[in-house]
């Protein structure tokens, strides 16, 4: 299957919706040596990993929304714990 994405925040939002997760992600926004913003991070679905990289503008808003999906999800997982506390 062959899909295309608009930009790397696509790409993840389209694989988390069709049932994938966030495997692997920095908690932090690289800087290459040219300055350049740098963010990846590996998704995975059905077995199958995949690696999300991008650069610049697009680099910030791939971090901020991989920050606030994986801080929803512990928010989650600790308003459970609460309840069976």
């Amino acid at each position: 299957m062959i899909l295309n994405y608009k930009n790397s925040l696509d790409a993840l939002m389209t694989i988390l919706n069709m049932g994938g997760r966030i495997t692997q992600a920095s908690k932090h926004l690289s800087h290459m040596l040219n300055g350049l913003k740098y963010y990846s991070l590996e998704v995975n679905i059905n077995g199958d990993h995949y690696f999300i990289q991008a650069f610049g503008q697009e680099a910030t808003d791939l971090f901020n929304a991989v920050m606030s999906i994986l801080d929803e999800k512990k928010t989650v997982v600790k308003r459970i714990e609460k309840i069976f506390i």
